[in-house]
């Protein structure tokens, strides 16, 4: 019998996402490269809240257009819009606390290096 070398499915540096399920089920991300953040937290929202959020944040589209294109009065678009807001804002603030203590490289420029 073969032994299995890696029992573990995730690589060490991705403990947290053994401890915190509920946010970091998905696609493996660096919580330490903000747009790859930012994509997690958008594609984490419904697809109604996602799809309103890209339209209007992304392509730039009026509430009006939105509205019309999705079969929406202008008021739910705003209203879904607004707490998609509010939940990607929530998940980046979640990440940014909960987030692993980034390794930082040693500074090359220390001179505290015995010779």
């Amino acid at each position: 019998m073969t032994l299995l070398r890696n029992l573990w499915p995730l690589s060490p540096s991705q403990w947290w996402r053994w401890r915190y399920p509920d946010l970091w089920r998905g696609r493996a991300f660096d919580p330490h490269n903000v747009q790859q953040v930012m994509s997690y937290a958008v594609m984490r929202l419904p697809v109604e809240r996602r799809d309103v959020f890209l339209l209007n944040a992304v392509q730039a589209l009026d509430y009006s257009f939105i509205a019309r294109h999705m079969g929406l009065s202008a008021d739910e678009v705003q209203a879904l819009f607004a707490r998609a807001l509010v939940e990607v804002s929530r998940t980046v603030d979640l990440i940014e606390r909960r987030r692993p203590a980034s390794r930082s490289l040693p500074n090359p420029e220390r001179s505290d290096v015995r010779r």
